[in-house]
């Protein structure tokens, strides 16, 4: 009964504040005399019955959960949400995914996030150094020439040309997909054709492999598959529902720009 006193007196402890960070202030001397209490009376301790997703939503959530420092870390780092994209160019839900929907979600928070691309998915590096590929050899060329066009442009200039490929690709070859789609890399084309056709395009496609096989927690089973930050959820949360990505992606973007 002391505690939801407690906890109701912090709630409205804004309302008496001059300013938001004398409020935030004020709750949280208010919230550190609960944790100090439930430490001396342990029966009275707060249940955390939130679900995990919504624990850094509200400073009540947070500090009901154990996680007020973990959150305030989160909000304090500004870190520019990253997001990497790890497929293969002949996967179909990638493909559908790449010419659907990645353009208009890199638009929609452009400057807000940071876009990685890893084009190497269920390929399989083999002992001799060799590549065997989830689709074939087609789909080796493919990945490869898309590792040309991102270590030679910088993403914002590289996704326009692999939408257009992956679009293009579809029923036809890649190297005419590749001459349908240049005029968005034409400054760069024969650097592109080079690396494509030599060595260089090659020790890209292991280093996209490495990329791939080295996330954790979580290893990748299936494509497409996106990393937050450079952590792997499972695949049970990772089917690239769009909506809910997009949701997600305002709401940790909002995280970090408002304090509680």
């Amino acid at each position: 009964m002391k505690l939801q006193i407690f906890s109701l007196i912090a709630l409205f402890l804004p309302l008496q504040a001059d300013n938001r960070d004398d409020a935030y202030a004020q709750r949280k001397q208010w919230y550190n005399s609960i944790a100090r209490h439930e430490q001396a009376y342990p029966q009275w301790r707060t249940v955390c019955d939130i679900p995990p997703d919504l624990w850094c939503d509200s400073f009540d959530a947070a500090q009901r959960c154990g996680v007020l420092h973990q959150c305030e870390q989160f909000r304090r780092s500004r870190r520019t949400i990253k997001l990497t994209l790890i497929y293969e160019a002949l996967c179909p839900y990638c493909q559908r995914f790449i010419i659907n929907h990645l353009g208009n979600l890199y638009h929609q928070f452009r400057g807000q996030i940071e876009l990685e691309l890893v084009p190497w998915g269920n390929s399989r590096l083999l002992r001799d150094g060799t590549i065997k590929c989830n689709h074939g050899e087609v789909e080796c060329d493919a990945n490869r020439l898309h590792g040309c066009v991102l270590d030679t442009v910088k993403v914002k200039h590289a996704l326009p040309f692999i939408i257009c490929f992956e679009r293009a690709l579809v029923g036809s070859t890649v190297e005419a997909a590749f001459q349908h789609c240049s005029g968005f890399i034409r400054h760069h084309y024969r650097t592109i054709r080079r690396c494509f056709e030599s060595e260089r395009g090659i020790q890209l496609q292991h280093k996209a492999a490495h990329r791939t096989m080295s996330v954790r927690p979580n290893p990748i089973v299936e494509v497409p598959y996106i990393l937050i930050n450079d952590y792997s959820p499972n695949t049970d949360t990772n089917n690239l529902n769009v909506f809910a990505l997009q949701h997600l992606l305002k709401k940790w973007l909002r995280s970090i720009k408002y304090r509680f």
